[in-house]
């Protein structure tokens, strides 16, 4: 592996991990509280799975969840700048399965894809290139000499079974959902269409592209994600050709995700993804890139980055002489962690291996088997599962929402989570109002498997308040409202269909 590939991931990854907690911030107290509709203390009481393990989960405050998710932000934002860049990444692997554990409602591929890159990468040198820690170490240099030495030694390639895990996991990652997607609405090329009609998670691109789709667009784009979804695999294994076939991977990975994060707010997924397909490209690909690019530009990025190790020398230095390192590891030290961190690699590739096979239908039942204790490992704490079946067997046929229509003491109606009248057409007409997590929220509700969590809901709308005049809740209804998207090549979706699904009483 280059650590010029490791630097760049580092960067675009650690802004992955920034928009994840920032787009979770505007609801943290609604549902991560318990102010909210499930709080840490009701998921004490009824946990979502065992163990679930997450430091959110001591935090009951609306103010405490929120001074949580700004202390994740920051190390995120260390991480990706590349400060104290090993302990960054330790925490930020801890913090984010917390973050994923606090409430699995919102657990999903994007969440174990991001967990499984921030655990297969906890042990490697992202900090060596592009980082404020790497500038630092220069300006620590005691000379000339030494600084040199460091940087050469930071351009040596990194030989990690690392590679390995990246590339086996984006491979089957991509085979296992072409695989599973054996249902009629992918054979028949009406599955892109009916994304495009998922009111819940689209943006405003896909809701304004919907309104004059033609009739076929979606055969061939149901076709060629398809396709591209198995032919990834071939190019990042192909023994072969790497400089040419995995910045090719690399490529199509970008045009596959970005067409979906245009078109849907799925949360990391998209990003992680293709943070998972840059690891794979070679160093020699950054070579041939970088020798179609004018001179100029390296020698004044060189020349600003003397001037940045310099300031940084003097500031250092301005507060006495540089102290020797006595923590800096001998070379035989340096030996035995490489060999423990590739026995930690290698220990990963068994667990996830097994967690593969056991989790994916479209291996034989003859490999699928129920994996034991010892086997599973840290798998349980920090989750990140391997199951993988995006829009699969197929994509939805229809698209919902929950809609409260509640009573206040007055006699109005309102919906306690728009703060206006009750909308039953509103997610037929065109975006749901609702962020993607409170939106998965209204899903696991809808679920009668999760009919013990409706108390806390009840709970809240008992203490709920009017906007402005400050009034009680008398009772309330719950529906699922939902339409079928239209036949491809029409604009008109079918009529909204209500189910009650429970009353509340307060």
């Amino acid at each position: 592996m280059d650590r010029r590939v490791l630097g760049v991931f580092r960067i675009m990854f650690g802004a992955v991990l920034l928009y994840d907690v920032a787009r979770r911030f505007p609801d943290a107290a609604l549902l991560w509280s318990d102010e909210g509709v499930l709080g840490p203390t009701a998921i004490g009481r009824m946990p979502q799975a065992s163990p679930q393990v997450s430091f959110l989960l001591a935090l009951s405050s609306a103010a405490e969840v929120r001074w949580g998710f700004a202390a994740l932000g920051l190390v995120f934002a260390l991480y990706g700048a590349g400060l104290f860049t090993r302990v960054m990444q330790v925490l930020a692997l801890l913090g984010y399965a917390s973050l994923n554990a606090s409430n699995t409602f919102f657990e999903d591929g994007g969440t174990g894809c991001t967990i499984l890159l921030l655990g297969y990468t906890v042990l490697l040198p992202l900090g060596d290139r592009y980082s404020l820690d790497s500038l630092r170490e220069d300006a620590k240099a005691a000379s000339l000499r030494d600084r040199v030495r460091r940087r050469a030694a930071a351009r040596t390639r990194l030989d990690s079974l690392a590679l390995l895990l990246v590339l086996l996991q984006a491979s089957i990652i991509y085979w296992l959902n072409a695989a599973h997607k054996t249902g009629g609405t992918w054979r028949g090329g009406d599955a892109v269409h009916l994304v495009l009609w998922q009111h819940r998670v689209n943006t405003p691109l896909a809701l304004w592209f919907s309104s004059f789709e033609p009739a076929w667009f979606s055969p061939l784009f149901s076709w060629l994600t398809k396709r591209t979804e198995f032919v990834l695999p071939v190019l990042l294994l192909w023994p072969t050709h790497a400089l040419v076939s995995r910045p090719l991977a690399f490529l199509l990975a970008v045009l596959l995700h970005g067409g979906i994060a245009l078109s849907l707010t799925l949360g990391p997924f998209s990003y992680s993804m293709i943070c998972l397909v840059w690891l794979a490209v070679p160093g020699g690909a950054l070579d041939a890139a970088r020798s179609r690019v004018p001179a100029r530009y390296f020698v004044r990025w060189a020349r600003l980055r003397a001037r940045l190790v310099r300031r940084l020398r003097d500031w250092l230095f301005a507060r006495g002489p540089a102290r020797p390192n006595v923590l800096e590891p001998s070379r035989a030290a340096r030996r035995r962690l490489v060999t423990l961190r590739e026995i930690v690699l290698g220990s990963m590739l068994v667990v996830e291996a097994s967690n593969v096979l056991a989790s994916n239908r479209a291996f034989p039942k003859a490999l699928r088997f129920r994996e034991p204790t010892w086997l599973l490992a840290y798998k349980p704490y920090l989750r990140g599962w391997q199951g993988w079946s995006m829009f699969a067997p197929d994509a939805p046929l229809d698209d919902g929402s929950m809609v409260v229509d509640a009573l206040t003491s007055s006699g109005r109606h309102i919906d306690p989570f728009t703060g206006l009248a009750p909308d039953f057409e509103q997610i037929r007409r065109g975006i749901s109002p609702h962020s993607i997590a409170l939106s998965d929220y209204f899903f696991a509700m809808r679920d009668k498997r999760n009919a013990r969590y409706r108390k806390e809901l009840q709970r809240y709308l008992r203490s709920y308040r009017t906007p402005g005049s400050d009034e009680r809740l008398r009772s309330a209804d719950i529906w699922w409202v939902s339409y079928v998207p239209p036949a491809r090549g029409t604009y008109e979706p079918g009529p909204i269909k209500k189910e009650k699904l429970w009353r509340v009483k307060l």
